[in-house]
């Protein structure tokens, strides 16, 4: 159970989602219909998560998430938004957002975003990431294979991070676009194409294999490589 910030001009919005975490999921939940309230809530009590449209009267939501995480970086926030374009997302995740969710949406699916935003604000700090041979020192951006440092870039480290920690799922070079090079307004689905190719020679040179394959028409997939 968390307390939670739900703002949002749209009554109808206000109502489904704020009914549906009280009830399903026995969260506290406070509403704002205006970007001042939500600011005006946000600076007066605490709140485990927040939940912004990005579009609202007086202080756009993505305004409201700025001055929120100025302060407070560690609480997660979640964007509701009609904007589904990369140049829109790398703006609200400059802006501090965790994730987002575009209109329309299901009060679940809203629910289990949430979830997993609160769950990843509890977790411990990660020391390491680890896959089969493969390990990944976060903290001081070292990594290795077989016992051999690899020499990468930071976003080739970003990528294998992101990769090791989604074993199995396949991603689309889009998906992989906005979810690891969101902060980079330069980089396009050819960059995505070029850093893999580039970390797939590194990891061959390594483990004398590549864990990281291709689905073909879908996109890429990190196979956990046999341990030592």
């Amino acid at each position: 159970m968390a307390r939670v910030l739900l703002a949002d001009d749209d009554r109808s919005v206000l109502v489904m989602v704020s009914s549906w975490l009280r009830l399903e999921d026995q969260h506290t939940v406070d509403t704002a219909s205006d970007g001042q309230e939500a600011l005006d809530f946000l600076l007066t009590y605490g709140y485990d998560a927040v939940v912004l449209d990005w579009e609202m009267p007086k202080v756009a939501g993505v305004e409201v998430c700025r001055r929120f995480k100025e302060k407070h970086p560690e609480t997660p926030v979640l964007m509701l938004t009609g904007k589904d374009t990369t140049d829109d997302k790398i703006t609200g995740l400059d802006a501090g957002a965790d994730d987002y969710i575009t209109k329309p949406f299901s009060a679940e699916e809203l629910s289990a975003r949430l979830r997993a935003l609160l769950r990843r604000r509890a977790a411990p700090a990660v020391d390491k990431v680890v896959s089969g041979t493969v390990s990944l020192e976060p903290a001081s951006r070292s990594a290795s294979a077989s016992g051999k440092s690899l020499q990468l870039s930071p976003i080739e480290f970003n990528l294998l991070e992101f990769l090791l920690k989604h074993p199995g799922d396949c991603f689309s070079p889009e998906a992989l676009l906005s979810r690891v090079w969101a902060d980079s307004e330069e980089a396009t689905v050819a960059s995505v194409r070029v850093t893999v190719n580039r970390l797939r020679t590194k990891l061959e040179e390594a483990l004398g294999t590549c864990p990281l394959a291709t689905v073909r028409g879908s996109g890429y997939r990190w196979d956990a490589p046999p341990g030592k």
